[in-house]
């Protein structure tokens, strides 16, 4: 069973922020609006903020539901106000190749939900 998961919720300076399971279309604009709000939080204090994003277990429904999702995510208002960022994907092909390919301190790629944590956690 593929459960969907599109919430968005703080620990701190860490907005942890799922979109996992079938998603489509309409999931992915009723995940933004609730992650976007949620940094605008921040924001309009002045604050920034790290983010762990979970994309482990995401099924798109279509391709044009990836597309989406990077159009929304990849905002640079969200982005800009961004300390770290971590994302927690399926092993595979893609965490292997994002994992080599990354060249941004802030950025980090895993399997492993603790250790993106423990990561964010102690990024300064």
């Amino acid at each position: 069973m593929n459960v969907k998961n599109i919430s968005t919720s703080i620990s701190e300076d860490i907005i942890i922020t799922n979109l996992t399971g079938y998603i489509t279309l309409a999931d992915v604009n009723a995940w933004f609006n609730s992650f976007e709000k949620t940094c605008y939080s921040f924001i309009r204090q002045g604050k920034k903020y790290k983010l762990l994003v979970n994309r482990k277990g995401y099924t798109p429904e279509h391709f044009s539901v990836q597309k989406l999702w990077k159009d929304k995510f990849f905002s640079n208002n969200i982005l800009e106000n961004t300390i770290a960022v971590a994302f927690l994907l399926e092993e595979g092909d893609i965490l292997i190749h994002l994992e080599q390919s990354n060249t941004k301190d802030n950025a980090m790629f895993s399997s492993n939900y603790d250790q993106l944590i423990d990561w964010l956690t102690k990024y300064k």
